[in-house]
């Protein structure tokens, strides 16, 4: 009986120190940390930026461009990111340029055919009376410009920044019956242009016809035009080289087309400046890259024109001379409607030839 009666005190001890908070040991052990308050801070969120283009990312320019989000995640230590978007999922070619500045995408690929609505972006379409030079000379050239002129205030009207820019094939005359080497040679025959060599065509007598790049063969094939003005990589990559017959060159083009990469300008605001920086500097890496590219591209182009049998002819100086005149006439309506609307379009104008001459 006093060994029933020991069992039962001990276990009445023990009952009570559980209800008093258990032994004196666990009262000094520390309470256990709250896990909201035990979880590391999650880190930020990254900045994500949409991209737009109107080509599909498996052309070589777009498997180029995809980089760009690699790139951007690499500089910026995964703090910033691209949503990409091709084909025109976000927007229509022609739409890019006013939907970049109303925010459908913060930056877009737009060539310079599509900037009609910037009077000052004409810098980017000027005719070279002398010929341009390469293209890695005028990316240079046109990335200058891109500091030294009113450009960037121009593209401010429209809430748009350019971040990165490059020079693109210049365009050359491919003709089907004539080769020609003096404005007289155009008078009479239709080309098939787009822009302001299509003024200049039109300058030398002849009808600029305006085709669509789907066009092109079938236009050249059926004598609907007499020639087309495009580069290297057009004409072989639309089959010209099987019904030209002959190309002049202007240099190293009569126009020099451009690639832009613009940014809303509200979307460039809120970036720090570290964060602006490493956005210029991924997609001028990305046209570093193209322009790698497409300088290979011209020379294999230009000599697949050469196998096809087409003679290639090279304006000297003297017969550039000729075609001079009627280039700056065109240059000069430029520099009379963009300085109308209020653009420094005179030393923009002077900037770029200065630089080409100086080349």
């Amino acid at each position: 009986m006093k060994k029933v009666f020991a069992l039962i005190l001990a276990l009445a001890m023990v009952l009570c120190l559980a209800a008093c908070g258990g032994s004196p040991a666990a009262k000094d052990s520390p309470a256990p940390a709250d896990p909201a308050e035990s979880s590391a801070p999650a880190a930020s969120d990254p900045i994500v930026l949409t991209f737009a283009a109107h080509f599909s990312n498996t052309i070589k320019l777009g498997e180029v461009i995809s980089q760009a989000k690699e790139i951007l995640e690499e500089k910026s230590g995964g703090s910033m990111t691209l949503d990409m978007y091709f084909n025109e999922a976000l927007m229509k070619q022609g739409d890019t340029f006013v939907g970049v500045g109303q925010g459908i995408a913060d930056i877009a690929y737009i060539p310079s055919q599509n900037l009609s609505d910037v009077q000052m972006a004409g810098m980017f379409k000027l005719l070279y009376p002398t010929g341009a030079p390469d293209t890695y000379t005028m990316t240079d050239i046109y990335r200058s410009a891109l500091e030294e002129t009113a450009i960037q205030d121009n593209l401010a009207e429209y809430n748009l920044r350019c971040i990165a820019v490059r020079a693109l094939g210049g365009k050359q005359l491919c003709t089907s019956k004539v080769q020609v080497l003096s404005p007289d040679d155009l008078k009479g025959l239709n080309i098939g242009a787009n822009g302001n060599d299509s003024y200049f065509f039109s300058e030398c007598g002849a009808g600029a016809v305006a085709l669509s790049n789907a066009d092109y063969y079938t236009g050249l094939s059926n004598g609907l035009v007499n020639g087309i003005t495009n580069h290297y990589v057009s004409i072989v990559t639309y089959n010209l080289s099987e019904v030209a017959k002959y190309i002049t060159e202007f240099g190293s083009g009569l126009e020099v087309a451009a690639e832009t990469y613009m940014m809303n300008l509200d979307t460039w605001n809120s970036l720090t400046a570290e964060q602006q920086q490493w956005v210029t500097e991924t997609f001028t890496e990305i046209s570093d890259l193209m322009q790698e590219s497409d300088a290979a591209d011209l020379v294999t182009c230009r000599q697949t024109c050469i196998d096809n049998g087409i003679e290639v002819y090279t304006l000297t100086a003297e017969e550039l001379s000729a075609f001079a005149p009627y280039m700056e006439k065109v240059n000069n309506n430029w520099i009379s409607s963009a300085s109308e609307a209020g653009w420094d379009a005179q030393g923009a104008y002077d900037f770029i030839m200065s630089a080409i001459d100086a080349a």
